[in-house]
């Protein structure tokens, strides 16, 4: 059964997490939200594409080349999104032409000098090579992906699908498996010419762990509980019909959709852990430091 008093607090959630995101554009000064956990640890905002990152991302990668060929748009975003910085990305530049040799090079010499290359959001594996991680994302990663920029192109255009672009991706080393790091590029993609008119934008998502555990306190099952993607589509689906009649005015509703539904699930079982002191998320919230990343990204 799903838990009404959870559904309120999912979507109360986002519409809190939204206003101080709101808030803090508006330049107002903080604190910024009464909620003492909001205000207290870090949780990403509803919307992808006003993290930080993402938002540098349009600005200067995409969007400035949103006229170039699908495959080579494919192959840039899975590039910035394997680093995953704005300093890497603005250090290297788009590729036309690639130069895997350049790029390992110029990982490994700002590692080198200590110069913020991965990104720290999330953790790039070496899925058990030796190699150095240049080696390993360029050549094992990376390689593949430009040699197939043109069959994945194919793909994306002829199904015009986020799920069969996703499923393509998941045979690729570095972008299968729980298919994280393919479901950012084509949630990344979802805002270029190549998927902007999926057909599954409000259908389907990747539902990572996180997600899966917010979904399982909805349903008031074991934390642990797992389930496939079929069923927790299924039911981010029956989420999503819902989000008409809980989410707030100042959240634009027609930007909520099934990546929206799924990150949200993922930051609110973080905010219900620490409620109900089952754990901590990782970072802690920065007045000062959230101020200097809003002013970085409106400018």
């Amino acid at each position: 059964m799903l838990s009404t008093e959870a559904v309120e607090s999912f979507f109360g959630w986002i519409n809190e997490r939204h206003a101080i995101y709101q808030r803090r554009a508006g330049g107002q000064p903080p604190p910024w939200t009464d909620d003492a956990i909001l205000a207290s640890y870090k949780f990403t905002n509803p919307f992808r594409e006003n993290d930080r990152v993402t938002v540098w991302m349009r600005e200067h990668w995409t969007n400035p080349n949103h006229n170039r060929p699908a495959g080579e748009i494919i192959f840039n975003c899975c590039l910035f999104r394997m680093i995953g910085t704005s300093e890497f990305a603005a250090d290297h530049g788009w590729v036309t032409d690639w130069n895997p040799a350049r790029t390992k090079q110029l990982i490994m010499d700002r590692l080198a000098r200590k110069e913020r290359t991965f990104t720290g959001a999330y953790i790039i594996t070496n899925q058990g090579l030796k190699d150095p991680k240049a080696v390993v994302v360029v050549d094992h990663f990376l390689t593949p992906v430009w040699r197939d920029r043109e069959k994945l192109a194919d793909v994306a255009q002829t199904t015009n699908s986020l799920q069969a672009l996703h499923a393509e991706f998941a045979l690729y080393k570095g972008w299968g498996g729980g298919g994280f790091m393919a479901y950012e590029v084509v949630t990344d993609l979802n805002y270029t010419p190549v998927l902007a008119n999926a057909v599954d934008r409000f259908s389907w998502a990747n539902a990572g762990p996180g997600a899966v555990r917010g979904l399982n306190r909805l349903h008031l099952r074991d934390l642990k509980k797992g389930m496939n993607q079929t069923q927790a589509n299924r039911e981010m689906q029956e989420l999503l019909v819902q989000a008409e009649k809980y989410i707030a005015s100042n959240v634009p509703l027609g930007d909520v959709d099934m990546r929206t539904i799924e990150h949200s699930l993922c930051e609110w079982d973080k905010y219900q852990r620490v409620l109900h002191s089952q754990g901590e998320p990782r970072s802690k919230f920065s007045a000062d430091l959230a101020r200097t990343h809003v002013k970085g990204a409106i400018e």
